[in-house]
């Protein structure tokens, strides 16, 4: 799944099929830099994209979704800051690479990047799956950009202040400023409330980006990705200790409720208090597992 969607913005990854789903460039850098220890091509990857393509990373974003990632991909993030620093000249980055050494060295025990092994080029922006990427190169890296991105991806819904800022990961006054703006000069449609709720005219866009109406769907992969990374990290502390299946079953539940919205958008696993769990362990695999086939049909 990944590689389809470093494929799709400009990483030089073999994958079969493109990327169905508008990619989120923050969630797909920060879960990169999660797995990149078990699978060392994202490392090239991650490094050459950095160095090509950094402008169109929102630093702020990348910093506030690191948050619900592991410690070592926090730190890891200040290594891709210092790369698109150096490499991709880009001096937003500068605080974020200065605030840990992110520097790869022999002292690290860390797989190098291999500087002779060209891995990404210049994102293309001309795929659907490039549309957040696309309006940000447009409009600029931040909420206005993000917040149409996510309105044309939700197939002309409409959606609340409250409703973004949780879609996008921006505060609800940055998306208030962005939507107020934007249907002033309507550029979205509004619908008086309580509460006010937008929405993006698919058919009027469609000219401008040339999708034709076949844009592409917006798919919340931050929280889903963020799921994936505090799952991997909680059955490798799992894997040292002797769990039995309820207890296995009852930290696996905690886990799941933590990421609650990444199960529960489009339905893909729903539960209450009042939902019957028989086998705590089962229930967990069987939550995770319909999360993967989901993912991996929708990327």
């Amino acid at each position: 799944m990944l590689w389809r969607q470093w494929r799709a913005v400009g990483g030089q990854a073999a994958a079969k099929g493109g990327a169905l789903a508008i990619v989120d460039p923050e969630a797909l850098v920060l879960l990169s830099l999660t797995l990149e220890r078990d699978e060392p091509r994202l490392t090239d990857i991650l490094q050459g994209w950095a160095s090509f393509n950094s402008d169109l990373v929102s630093v702020q974003r990348a910093n506030n979704l690191a948050i619900g990632y592991p410690d070592a991909t926090r730190k890891r993030l200040a290594w891709f800051g210092r790369v698109a620093l150096e490499e991709g000249k880009d001096p937003r980055w500068s605080p974020l690479a200065s605030s840990i050494s992110g520097r790869r060295g022999p002292a690290t025990g860390e797989q190098s990047p291999r500087s002779n092994k060209l891995r990404a080029v210049r994102a293309r922006l001309h795929k659907p799956a490039e549309l957040m990427l696309r309006l940000r190169l447009g409009f600029g890296v931040g909420a206005k950009a993000d917040v149409l991105c996510f309105l044309l991806g939700i197939e002309g819904q409409w959606a609340t202040v409250r409703e973004i800022a949780t879609a996008t990961a921006y505060t609800v006054a940055a998306v208030r400023r962005a939507t107020d703006d934007m249907a002033w000069a309507r550029l979205v449609a509004s619908k008086a409330g309580p509460p006010t709720a937008y929405r993006a005219d698919r058919r009027a866009w469609s000219g401008v980006l040339g999708l034709d109406e076949k844009f592409p769907a917006w798919r919340s992969w931050h929280e889903r990705f963020a799921f994936v990374a505090a799952f991997l990290a909680w059955a490798s502390d799992a894997q040292g200790k002797a769990l039995s299946e309820y207890a296995f079953g009852v930290n696996g539940r905690e886990l799941l409720e933590q990421h609650r919205p990444a199960f529960e958008r489009d339905l893909v696993a729903v539960w209450s208090e009042h939902t019957t769990v028989r086998n705590g362990a089962a229930f967990v695999e069987d939550a995770v597992r319909a999360l993967a086939r989901w993912m991996v049909e929708r990327a």
